[in-house]
């Protein structure tokens, strides 16, 4: 049987997405990233309404649809579908409210081979809908584990400035709640491997795991601890995807500030896993800021 061939992706169109949000869906995502934990401190300006700020990376959940992955015309075996990487950019410090359309369209796709499956390279841009300004990207790898063997160059490992060679400068423990995934999927992820243990079990996973991005959420807030300006400034953050994270468990950080920006990793505290690799934030500067953060 011939495998589907993936490069039609490169050409097909996506239909834009819709959305409008405003305080509650960004209290809702801060929430499932673990923040309000505290009933004071300069974190409730994610959960509560007064002096609301948006945590940079809501960008990834504004105007998002996996629908295009899941269309049975594309050839994609979505369920044996895995994200590799994420990567966030922001063109300025993200608006608490607005509506917005998010544009996707496939960059590139590489076959690993019949074995290995297929990568495909995707962008969304968030486009104010309002002054049709750009608020910033999501560009993403996608592994289709059972869609390899049509054809094509092989892919080529996204870019990483390396790891100084002494300890991390800083190190920064979050322990996660067992529902924490119930939570986070409510602001627009419901693929049921994050929810339904039947379906977790099935996929050969103990028990359903965290989101991929909220586990990048989390590291943004600490990359932001210790960066003139914090979380708020936050410009833009990826990493690789490279083992599953159980809520529940400590996510650690590992942050290293050097050449002006700060490169991470984060691994379970339970298993000793590396969960996010490669990691790189940068940050609008600190003197640009328009209101203390």
């Amino acid at each position: 049987m011939t495998a589907p061939d993936l490069h039609k992706l490169v050409d097909r169109e996506i239909a834009d997405i819709r959305h409008v949000y405003g305080a509650k869906d960004c209290i809702l995502y801060a929430l499932g990233l673990g923040l309000g934990s505290q009933a004071s401190g300069p974190d409730l300006r994610y959960v509560y309404e007064e002096n609301l700020r948006a945590v940079p990376t809501l960008l990834a959940v504004l105007a998002s649809s996996s629908d295009w992955m899941r269309d049975s015309g594309t050839g994609i075996r979505w369920e044996k579908l895995v994200a590799l990487s994420h990567d966030i950019c922001l063109s300025a410090p993200l608006p608490t409210s607005g509506s917005v359309l998010g544009r996707t369209t496939v960059d590139s796709v590489h076959d690993r081979g019949a074995e290995r499956g297929a990568i495909i390279n995707w962008r969304r841009a968030v486009i104010d809908e309002v002054s049709g300004k750009e608020l910033g990207t999501i560009t993403a790898q996608a592994l289709a584990r059972a869609n390899g063997g049509f054809g094509g160059e092989p892919p080529v490992r996204r870019s990483h400035p390396g790891f100084p060679p002494r300890d991390a400068d800083y190190l920064i423990e979050w322990t996660t709640q067992p529902d924490q995934a119930l939570l986070y999927r409510l602001s627009g992820d419901f693929n049921p491997l994050h929810a339904d243990p039947e379906v977790a079990v099935e996929a050969g996973l103990e028990r359903p795991i965290l989101h991929g991005l909220c586990n990048l959420g989390i590291a943004a807030i600490a990359a932001g601890r210790d960066w003139p300006g914090g979380l708020p400034l936050l410009r833009s953050i990826g990493a690789r995807y490279t083992d599953v994270f159980y809520p529940g468990d400590t996510l650690k950080t590992e942050v290293w500030h050097e050449n002006g920006v700060a490169v991470f990793r984060c691994t379970s505290g339970r298993t000793r896993r590396t969960v996010l690799d490669d990691g790189v934030a940068t940050f609008f500067s600190a003197t640009n800021a328009t209101e203390e953060t």
